[in-house]
């Protein structure tokens, strides 16, 4: 096996596992981003658009419209500070903990049937070699980039630089 199979089993493997997140978010109802914004709303009750929107490295308008459509499906309500009238804070509403939870559920289920027929030591391997693989392709752009930076960098657009 050369490189280019092994990197190829990897790309296939990342794109069925995403293939699976979507159906499990779509019957959930669920748009991407929102389990993360719940998730943290969650851990952070009473918290602010601004809050989450630093929190999760996104624009203030992406963190809006996206609040804007978990108000509507009633998973996350907005209530005026007591202390101060001009911020809001947001929790998730019961059924925007229910939600979450389901999804949070979903995902270790998933991880578990994906990792069902290996032992403990191949698992510890297998996060070894991620961490090679990882540490041989960051830079210094990259290498100490927390999770939702790394997205919002493969999301990205892409520079394109000239030759020299």
């Amino acid at each position: 096996m050369n490189e280019r199979d092994a990197a190829a089993a990897m790309h296939r493997l990342e794109l069925l596992r995403k293939i699976r997140v979507h159906r499990m978010m779509g019957r959930l109802a669920l748009y991407p981003g929102q389990p993360r914004m719940m998730e943290f709303i969650h851990a952070h009750p009473g918290c602010t658009q601004r809050d989450v929107a630093q929190a999760l490295d996104i624009t203030q308008a992406s963190a809006a419209a996206s609040l804007k459509r978990l108000e509507k499906a009633g998973l996350v309500q907005r209530v005026q500070d007591k202390l101060d009238s001009r911020r809001n804070c947001l929790t998730l509403t019961e059924k925007g903990l229910s939600r979450m939870l389901a999804g949070r559920s979903g995902m270790e289920q998933m991880d578990k049937e994906m990792f069902k027929d290996l032992t403990e030591e191949e698992m510890h391997s297998f996060k070894a070699l991620c961490d090679k693989m990882f540490d041989n392709l960051a830079d210094e752009t990259t290498r100490n980039l927390n999770i939702c930076r790394l997205h919002k960098e493969a999301e990205g657009p892409i520079t394109i630089q000239e030759e020299q």
